[in-house]
């Protein structure tokens, strides 16, 4: 069976909010305690209608069982009709009751329920009938009908007014959650495109980080492979065993990339993963890498999952253009925060020249910055020609949830 059809286009929004259901409920909590306290009032006047003691109960009932939970919230709010036989009952207390009793002071709750609770194509009717309920009983209100203007103003600025002033503010405060809820969606729409985009910034950074290299790489093989196949055969056979495994470790790349999307973060110590990247690197290029300091170090796996990618930039960019011979890297921590310090001996470079280069494709340089600040931290490199280069990268060593 399907569920019913929300009661108006404003129901969707109230229907799981928390705060709006608690507050409809507390509503009916203050109509039981009202009618508690007006129950010796009532049945013990001198003559009690049986009347006004079963409306009395029913009414009691049904705020008790409404305030019970937000499932029967729901299920007013859905179906406004139930709603309409809480209105019935409070009718009829009312009628059956002097208007300067206790009891007829519910009436102001049940306005505010009513502008709380019912679409708007049913309380002008509501507001009215509670209005002129508000008056008491019929036999009464007829052996005492004012005779003069001001009387008459009197009589409908008393009772009348008040229920029409809290169904207004029923309204009120509905439409302000209405308001809310859709603002935090609103929201939640604009986090949720940003996480987007940034997710496709990081997808990016590790494509340029390792598949887009080594199809660079593989791109280089072929077309000097084209170039040998006929001249120098055994130089060819030679290129085409390059590119097979440079596909290969593409191949693997591609995997690492696919697998790092799903899971998201890397599980072990901080140091370990730092000392097989190095160990990685020194065996494919023959440079020699010392991790000279290490000192409290462990990280969110968040913060390894960054620091990893931009150490393996970092070592990929001396491989490609500094000449070193060696690379010397620290990795130090203290309470909050963690940094890398990776320097090399090689030929140095102009880091103003580096952010010219981003205009014509080249990214490393600006990966490695947002690699850190998506983490909290920054990063800095000080080079000069000939002097080597050292590259300060830090972060902190918890992430911040959003």
């Amino acid at each position: 069976m399907s569920a019913p059809a929300p009661a108006s286009e404003w129901a969707d929004a109230v229907l799981d909010d928390p705060g709006y259901l608690r507050l409809v409920r507390w509503v009916f909590h203050a109509r039981l305690l009202c009618l508690l306290l007006a129950t010796p009032a009532t049945l013990a006047g001198p003559d009690p209608a049986p009347t006004a003691a079963l409306t009395l109960l029913m009414l009691a009932l049904a705020s008790l069982l409404f305030g019970l939970g937000n499932r029967q919230i729901r299920v007013l709010i859905r179906h406004p009709l139930i709603g309409m036989v809480d209105i019935a009952l409070t009718l009829g207390l009312l009628v059956s009751v002097d208007s300067a009793q206790p009891a007829a002071l519910t009436v102001v709750c049940s306005a505010l329920l009513t502008g709380l609770l019912f679409p708007r194509r049913f309380l002008v009717v509501l507001t009215a009938t509670l209005a002129v309920g508000s008056l008491g009983a019929p036999r009464t209100l007829l052996g005492t009908l004012p005779e003069t203007w001001t009387g008459w103003l009197a009589l409908i600025a008393g009772t009348p007014a008040l229920v029409v002033s809290f169904v207004i503010i029923g309204v009120l405060v509905r439409s302000a959650v209405v308001s809310a809820v859709e603002a935090r969606s609103e929201v939640a729409a604009a986090v949720a495109a940003v996480g987007a985009a940034d997710e496709r910034a990081r997808l990016a950074r590790d494509m340029h980080d390792s598949v887009g290299k080594s199809l660079h790489g593989i791109s280089l093989a072929a077309s000097a492979l084209r170039r040998t196949v006929d001249d120098d055969p055994v130089a060819a056979r030679a290129l085409a065993g390059e590119l097979a495994t440079a596909s290969q470790t593409a191949a693997q790349e591609a995997r690492q990339l696919l697998v790092g999307l799903r899971q998201g973060q890397l599980d072990r110590p901080t140091v370990d993963v730092v000392r097989e990247i190095l160990d990685t690197w020194t065996e494919d290029t023959g440079v020699a890498t010392r991790l000279t300091v290490v000192r409290g170090v462990d990280a969110d796996p968040v913060v390894t999952v960054q620091l990893a990618a931009a150490l393996r930039e970092m070592l990929h960019n001396i491989d490609k253009h500094a000449e070193a011979t060696l690379v010397e890297v620290e990795l130090t921590a203290d309470a909050g925060g963690l940094e890398l310090l990776v320097r090399d001996d090689g030929v140095g470079f102009d880091p103003s020249r580096a952010r010219r280069d981003e205009a014509h494709g080249h990214f490393g340089l600006r990966g490695l910055h947002e690699r850190a600040a998506q983490v909290g931290g920054a990063m800095t490199i000080d080079s000069d020609k000939g002097e080597g280069t050292t590259i300060r990268w830090t972060a902190r060593r918890q992430t911040i949830p959003v």
